[in-house]
């Protein structure tokens, strides 16, 4: 049936064949393929999706105690200036943003601004909040599956009666944001101790926006962490004022925006890389025209290609404005197809990428001292 929207008719093969859609088919053919090998292969994997969505009493692990350690050796000088950290997305993996912020510590430096992106957003917000690093990965390694994880299983059952209308996503994202509201209340974005920031974006009107303290300053933080997260088709959008919005990492995995541009310019900036290989460079699928099914494989390349290549831009571009240190705490497959569902499902491995942070983030700042004193 022909549809028209005031610029002509459109039939359902139009859409069918929009060039501009080929980008949507080939990540369902990528995504179906990356599960299919993981249940092939790893047969922990369905059992981490098991504990996820439907975790049962004799799931439950000891608390991870103490994270962080003594600090070996002596201290790095501090950074100078205003600092920045922008950290990608990358599910549980960005636990390490948390391992950062305490070699920062460790330093004596502090952070005036933190933007950070989907799954960093869990690990940030509390660090913005004013939490120390200890007290953040304190809370963060405490989660469990069932403290933030609602499957909306009514929905899905309703999914064939209602022809799926309205249904965007298999997580609520209720307790998800009832976990983090019970730790901070009715703290607003705009109370934050350092202003932080997460991109969001609209799916009406296909825009990105921000939010953070001068941008919705009458948010709760823990609304902003749930927004921030809701990766579509995995954990529903949120309204707000009357719109629906999702994680936007799917647009701008490396937000710099915000340190840059939002609040007033940094000196120096951390960049934490927990998404793609180094330097934000796209996977080498090198003979992919010789291996059977080539054209998944270069379907790997085409649902990412924008979102790497606009993350390369943003490095550049932080690079010209600020002194940058690039640290790539957790090694980026940790989080490549499937692994990135298991690592929000799982918070098993969390406290090691916190300590991974902290040796990742120390070991640059004493590169940045020898070179300075060199």
């Amino acid at each position: 049936m022909a549809t028209t929207d005031g610029r002509g008719s459109h039939s359902a093969l139009d859409a069918a064949l929009d060039i501009f859609r080929m980008r949507q088919y080939f990540d369902v053919v990528v995504r179906a393929r990356d599960v299919a090998t993981a249940v092939r292969k790893d047969a922990t994997f369905l059992d981490t999706v098991r504990r996820g969505l439907l975790p049962l009493p004799f799931d439950r692990r000891p608390a991870p105690g103490h994270i962080f350690g003594p600090l070996h050796g002596a201290a790095p000088p501090p950074l100078a200036g205003r600092v920045g950290v922008v950290a990608t997305g990358g599910s549980g993996a960005l636990a390490s943003l948390i391992g950062v912020a305490k070699a920062l510590e460790d330093s004596g430096t502090e952070v005036s601004v933190y933007s950070v992106c989907s799954g960093s957003a869990l690990f940030g917000f509390p660090l913005g909040a004013g939490m120390s690093p200890d007290e953040a990965a304190e809370l963060t390694a405490s989660m469990r599956p069932d403290d933030y994880i609602d499957v909306g299983w009514r929905e899905m059952a309703a999914l064939v009666p209602t022809l799926a209308r309205g249904w965007c996503g298999i997580v609520r994202g209720d307790k998800l944001e009832a976990f983090y509201r019970g730790h901070f209340g009715g703290l607003t974005l705009a109370q934050l101790r350092t202003p932080t920031y997460a991109p969001i974006w609209n799916v009406e009107h296909n825009r990105l926006d921000f939010v953070g303290p001068r941008t919705h300053p009458d948010m709760l933080v823990a609304h902003a962490i749930r927004m921030a997260v809701s990766l579509p088709l995995f954990v529903q959008p949120v309204v707000l004022d009357g719109l629906s919005w999702c994680d936007g990492g799917v647009v701008d995995i490396f937000p710099v925006r915000p340190v840059l541009d939002i609040e007033p310019a940094v000196d120096t900036a951390v960049a934490v890389n927990g998404f793609y290989p180094h330097e934000f460079r796209g996977e080498d699928v090198t003979g992919w025209d010789g291996r059977p099914l080539s054209i998944v494989s270069a379907a790997s390349q085409v649902r990412t290609c924008q979102q790497a290549e606009l993350a390369r831009e943003h490095l550049g571009r932080l690079r010209r404005e600020a002194r940058t240190l690039l640290v790539e705490p957790v090694p980026y497959w940790k989080v490549a197809g499937t692994g990135f569902y298991q690592q929000f499902l799982d918070t098993r491995e969390w406290p090691e990428f916190m300590r991974a942070g902290r040796a990742a983030m120390l070991a640059s700042l004493r590169r940045r001292a020898r070179r300075s004193a060199a």
